[in-house]
């Protein structure tokens, strides 16, 4: 089995990446993806023999238009990969890989056996260190997705933030834009389409240490990324951008002093 799993943002890294590793590709799906400035039909994933990402979430309207849409579901299409369970209902009886990607909320080996019972497999949460990580994995009923490398999303609103900044601003932020938020001065890479508006790390992660460790898939997200740093990240070679490892060497909780506000 393929242990790469490399979202595609265009189809020139599929031939590159093959040319590097075996891999299994990932498409957004047009009209229930985030965050990603290229979609795709589900009938143009069908010919990759690929997986599906929704990463929307639904209200009732588009869970009834998602459902017609899968009605004819490709018999090609390995898998989707999705953040609303509302889709655990719409794919129960499909015969392909379930994934799901709560980033967020999948930090606990309690919680995510909890999911596991109606997925096959869960993307491991970005947002916790490696001896977690390696804890989740250790504990877990089920083989789990690791994200190894790429911007990682931060956050997630159904509403359109870039809109109604520039709105009321007056200003003409475009996607996508980086923003600095003004606490920690960290700054974000941020897209809006019809749907929604999705937060980057405005930093490359590189997580390759995590493919020592047993999985079912190594994710690759490549939104933002050229391909020349996907090939060079795969290769081990080093990269024309800045990374880090994200927290998988930080603790994200932190203990206040006494007199801190």
């Amino acid at each position: 089995m393929n242990k790469l799993l490399v979202l595609v943002q265009n189809e020139s890294i599929i031939k590159k990446v093959k040319e590097v590793e075996k891999a299994t590709f990932l498409f957004p799906l047009e009209g229930y993806s985030v965050g990603y400035p290229v979609t795709y039909k589900l009938s143009d994933i069908e010919e990759f023999g690929a997986y599906i990402l929704v990463n929307r979430l639904l209200d009732e309207n588009s869970i009834l238009s998602l459902k017609e849409e899968f009605k004819n579901f490709p018999k090609n299409i390995k898998g989707i990969v999705f953040e609303d369970l509302g889709v655990i209902e719409l794919v129960k009886d499909l015969d392909i890989t379930k994934i799901l990607w709560q980033n967020h909320l999948n930090d606990s080996y309690l919680t995510v056996n909890g999911f596991l019972k109606y997925v096959d497999s869960m993307m491991v949460s970005t947002d916790i260190t490696l001896d977690e990580i390696k804890l989740i994995l250790s504990k877990a009923d089920k083989p789990l997705v690791l994200p190894i490398f790429g911007y990682t999303p931060v956050m997630y609103s159904r509403r359109h933030l870039v809109s109604n900044f520039n709105l009321n601003y007056n200003e003409n932020v475009t996607n996508p834009n980086i923003i600095k938020e003004e606490v920690l001065k960290d700054e974000f890479k941020i897209y809006e389409n019809e749907y929604g508006t999705q937060l980057f790390s405005n930093k490359l992660y590189n997580g390759k240490k995590l493919r020592d460790y047993d999985a079912l898939y190594y994710f690759v997200n490549t939104v933002f990324v050229s391909d020349e740093d996907v090939i060079s990240f795969l290769k081990d070679e080093e990269l024309s951008v800045s990374y880090d490892d994200g927290f998988l060497n930080k603790k994200t909780i932190y203990k206040l002093k006494d007199g801190d506000k």
